[in-house]
């Protein structure tokens, strides 16, 4: 790996350690390159690299990411601030494993036209202002209809993100799939849904219909966007993927025991 570019979060630990990398790495006659690096290094949290993956969405599939973390441990990273001087040695002298992560594509409909958004996480459609009413139908086939604050749809990885914090399932890597956990739903007799969080294979689509999606929001990973004006949102496992550089692979159950 020639190009590199640093991302940092803004805080002094973070910044002190970004400059230190990028000074080793150029005296290692490697190349800062914003613009078309070869690998990105994220310093921070899972919040960093999140920042970081959707900067480079436009180039994902020829990046390489790895991040170092300077709080609590993250899914993304594999270093710890004390271990900077590795991840050093690794990313100069050692050819990494390469992990992808299929990502969630996220079509906006207005009409027969749409949008495309991607994310790493999850997406979700939220109203905080008042009930918000979805038609769900997975492969348009008639599933529910939910009223409430929102609902959920997570990646794999994502299923140990906001989706965790829904009570929703943590899905093993080898479990290629989306899931859809439901965001303070309204259950009386007049009023029923699913409930618990549903599990969905790839290849398969969920949309969300609505008479009217105003005052509602699309959550995508730590962005968002309004949906005025919006008929439906799909959901879809796509082949775009982000691709993370190993250097000292980590089972997904340490990083799972290291969560709680």
């Amino acid at each position: 790996m020639e190009r590199f570019t640093v991302v940092m979060r803004d805080d002094e630990v973070s910044l002190s350690l970004g400059q230190r990398i990028v000074s080793h790495l150029i005296s290692e006659n490697k190349i800062l390159d914003d613009e078309n690096p070869q690998i990105v290094i994220s310093v921070g949290g899972d919040g960093t690299m999140l920042h970081a993956l959707h900067q480079r969405m436009h180039q994902i599939e020829n990046v390489l990411f790895v991040g170092i973390h300077t709080g609590t441990l993250g899914f993304f990273t594999d270093y710890e601030a004390s271990e900077v001087e590795d991840l050093l040695e690794d990313v100069v002298h050692l050819p990494p494993m390469t992990e992808e992560v299929q990502l969630l594509e996220v079509r906006r409909f207005n009409g027969d036209s749409f949008e495309s958004l991607y994310a790493i996480n999850e997406a979700r459609v939220e109203n905080i202002i008042k009930t918000q009413s979805i038609d769900v139908y997975i492969d348009k086939e008639y599933l529910e209809t939910f009223r409430g604050n929102g609902l959920c749809v997570s990646t794999q990885i994502g299923s140990t993100a906001y989706n965790r914090s829904l009570r929703g399932a943590v899905l093993l890597p080898s479990i290629r799939a989306m899931q859809l956990t439901e965001v303070a739903g309204i259950h009386h007799k007049l009023s029923r849904s699913l409930s618990t969080s549903l599990v969905i294979p790839e290849n398969h689509i969920i949309r969300f219909e609505s008479k009217s999606y105003y005052d509602s929001i699309l959550c995508y990973d730590h962005l968002h966007i309004r949906l005025d004006g919006v008929d439906a949102v799909e959901f879809r496992l796509c082949k775009k993927a982000a691709r993370f550089a190993r250097y000292r692979p980590t089972s997904f159950i340490k990083r799972l025991n290291n969560l709680y």
